[in-house]
């Protein structure tokens, strides 16, 4: 019997992680996904059928998009439903614990990978107070050396510059181009 139990959660941790992960690539369109998702910019297959098999010319093979570093928000909506799931995973562990239908390690990993989980949320939000006071630190920093260029402008000395007596003109009537 613990062997079954202990299949079904192979099968929730892999629904609960593994799938929704898989499901949401946030920049990957490569390979099966990008034949699931073609663009409208690309030529139909009707028109090419047309030409003979000789006078294709060979597909050229699209650059891979640049990776975009996510933004604050989808961060902070992947770590929920991080944290979402694997709570899931601990009360359905502690409902089959209490049930009779499992030893009471069978707990223990859930819990652990909750309590892992965590730490490095600690740990992620201690980096962005870091982050957030760097900003901080740097915009202050940006304004001080403005101001301090602007106190700087106000004290300049204005110089007068010599003007030459004739100024260039290319414009000018008398002046001609080479083979003219």
């Amino acid at each position: 019997m613990s062997s079954a139990v202990l299949y079904l959660a192979i099968v929730a941790v892999w629904a609960v992680v593994l799938v929704p992960m898989w499901l949401r690539r946030d920049t990957e369109a490569t390979g099966f996904t990008r034949l699931l998702h073609k663009r409208s910019d690309e030529p139909l297959v009707e028109e090419e059928a047309e030409e003979p098999v000789e006078a294709q010319e060979p597909e050229e093979i699209p650059e891979p998009r640049p990776h975009r570093p996510s933004s604050r928000a989808t961060v902070i909506a992947r770590r929920r439903r991080r944290t979402t799931g694997l709570t899931t995973l601990v009360l359905t562990a502690a409902a089959v614990v209490a049930s009779g239908f499992a030893p009471w390690w069978v707990t223990a990993p859930p819990v652990l990978l909750l309590a892992g989980h965590l730490a490095l949320l600690r740990v992620a939000v201690g980096m962005d107070t870091a982050r957030r006071q760097a900003a901080a630190q740097a915009r202050a920093h940006a304004r001080a050396r403005a101001r301090e260029a602007l106190h700087t402008a106000e004290n300049a000395v204005v110089i007068e510059l010599p003007t030459p007596e004739e100024v260039f003109d290319q414009y000018a009537a008398d002046r001609r181009a080479v083979g003219e």
